[in-house]
């Protein structure tokens, strides 16, 4: 089913110069009416599965492959709410070269776009600082890893897991036993920050288009006939037939 066949049409009051009168009507199809998927299939995880975008794939021969007809390419477009297919859909080879040329210099391509975290993890493998946030180019963080094998010396240098760092004394106690431990864990100071390119950057930007939603072959039918369902008029003072409506004279 391809996606207009089922619009409704409207008959519009005609805006040639070769009408005969201001009742004469150009019949087309309703474009101003649209479908979207029925929030009880986006909140059902299972109605669903991810899909990867290869190459330089469109949107018809994903349907194709997935459904085995390119005709429900709308149906991939409605499941992720894509309405600028340019915009919201990763761009061929040739079309990014294309984008890239028009918009950069080649010069302009290396400048530094943002700058980003790289993942921080303590010593137990616990996430500190996640990967991908925007933010400046000095940012550092500070955490205490409770987890890092103690040498402790009769100074205030200590050696942790091979890395010599010195401590202020306030984070050093004597426990019941005179002997010394650290209090409140090991201060661990990070600067995971990288630089990112206009290059890197755009070329990140398009990959991420990729990772698309597309819904499972046994809900298929219920979306056509839902989307079949919201495209038939509705009787009204406007209505001519199920799949036509008479639009205003002004």
């Amino acid at each position: 089913m391809s996606y207009f066949k089922t619009f409704s049409d409207i008959l519009y009051p005609s805006p040639l110069k070769t009408k005969s009168s201001s009742s004469d009507f150009v019949r087309a199809k309703n474009i101003f009416r649209r479908a979207k998927v029925r929030d009880d299939l986006f909140q059902t995880t299972a109605a669903f599965e991810k899909y990867s975008i290869e190459g330089n794939e469109r949107p018809d021969q994903v349907a194709k492959k997935l459904y085995g007809s390119s005709d429900l390419d709308w149906i991939i477009l409605i499941a992720n709410n894509i309405q600028n297919l340019r915009e919201e859909w990763p761009l061929s080879n040739y079309e990014f070269n294309k984008y890239l040329e028009n918009k950069y210099s080649r010069d302009e391509l290396g400048d530094i776009h943002h700058y980003e975290t790289e993942a921080v993890y303590d010593t137990r493998g616990k996430l500190i600082v996640p990967p991908g946030k925007y933010v400046d180019a000095d940012y550092s963080v500070t955490y205490f890893d409770y987890f890092l094998t103690q040498e402790i010396e009769l100074e205030t240098n200590y050696s942790f897991d091979s890395t010599d760092t010195t401590f202020d004394s306030s984070l050093v106690r004597w426990n019941d036993q005179q002997e010394i431990e650290i209090k409140n864990g090991v201060p661990v100071v990070a600067n995971p920050v990288k630089a990112v390119t206009i290059l890197e950057y755009e070329i990140q930007r398009n990959e991420k288009k990729r990772n698309i939603f597309v819904i499972q072959k046994r809900f298929l039918q219920t979306m056509i006939d839902d989307f079949e369902d919201i495209m038939r008029v509705r009787f009204s003072s406007q209505y001519v037939d199920r799949i036509t409506k008479k639009g205003e004279i002004v």
